[in-house]
């Protein structure tokens, strides 16, 4: 394939040493090998600079910031890339080698879109398969009404739209500040999507997204929304949608907190969403619920 387009994969850090290798290495043993790949060292105090150290190309670039948590760590990336497109890869995940071909071929068969995702696939510590990402078809808006199917792997956004909308810097969105700019990219750009699967998130017990904390888990939902609804267009697009944005977050909420052994205030975020939007309950989510909460219960008795 001509090599038409030029692709920044930035990789934001922070005490990954024992990761970042990995994903690194899946990087610079690409198949398309028009690419930079920048590290951006979100303040560690391991020996992730150590590690680093140990490559030698001439693709790889090292950036150091203090911490100031994922989503400033992948703008300044953006900041300092050359790429005509920018691509997401947290530290503990690996791109496989036809990642950026196949991001290539559909972002030039597609007039280069602004916004474009390719799939990807859950495996545990150990390799075991867990599941596919679900392929958005149809009606992109929809399916972000219902969350974050995206995450950030597998992401490319057009350089100067990087810079026009970044990611938000506010810590306590920090977990849903992906799901926040998705929005607004959605309802500024549209989005063009592959089902191909081209790489892998990989579930580990130090995921910094698996921690539960309730107080934190509503300001995530409250945050993202009110910033995203700040964009008129954001309201143009999913005004209509904004109850049912609200009733999945708190089936979101519930669920996280059954799936912790958490029980306690499961139910109220449940009744929230079912009051915000009752055909939820009609949802997988609230299958989940009721089993794990169910299976609290008879664990506590047992």
């Amino acid at each position: 394939m001509k090599n038409e387009l030029f692709f920044s994969v930035i990789v934001p850090t922070y005490n990954r040493a024992d990761f970042i290798a990995v994903v690194i290495d899946s990087v610079l043993t690409q198949r398309y090998q028009h690419f930079e790949l920048i590290v951006v060292d979100d303040g560690s105090t391991d020996d992730t600079f150590a590690v680093f150290s140990r490559f030698n190309d001439k693709r790889l670039r090292y950036e150091r910031i203090p911490n100031s948590e994922r989503g400033a760590a992948r703008n300044h990336g953006v900041r300092v890339s050359k790429g005509d497109y920018v691509t997401f890869v947290d530290s503990d995940d690996i791109i496989y080698p036809h990642y950026l071909t196949n991001a290539c071929r559909c972002l030039l068969e597609n007039g280069r879109p602004v916004f474009f995702h390719q799939n990807y696939e859950v495996r545990s510590s150990t390799g075991q398969h867990v599941r596919y990402t679900t392929t958005i078809r149809g009606d992109v808006s929809e399916s972000l009404v219902k969350g974050n199917p995206l995450s950030c792997l597998g992401v490319f956004v057009e350089r100067q739209a990087a810079l026009r909308f970044p990611f938000l810097e506010d810590r306590n969105l920090s977990g849903s500040e992906d799901w926040e700019l998705w929005l607004r990219l959605s309802a500024n750009y549209g989005i063009v999507t592959s089902d191909k699967v081209c790489a892998c998130l990989i579930i580990h017990e130090h995921r910094s997204v698996l921690g539960v904390d309730e107080n934190k888990l509503v300001m995530r939902k409250n945050l993202a929304l009110h910033y995203a609804f700040q964009d008129p267009r954001v309201e143009e697009v999913y005004g209509e949608s904004r109850s049912r944005m609200e009733a999945y977050c708190d089936t979101y909420i519930s669920l996280h907190l059954v799936l912790a052994g958490v029980n306690r205030h499961a139910p109220k975020y449940l009744w929230l969403a079912l009051r915000s939007h009752f055909p939820a309950i009609f949802k997988r989510r609230v299958l989940a619920i009721t089993k794990y909460y169910l299976l609290n219960i008879f664990r506590k008795s047992a």
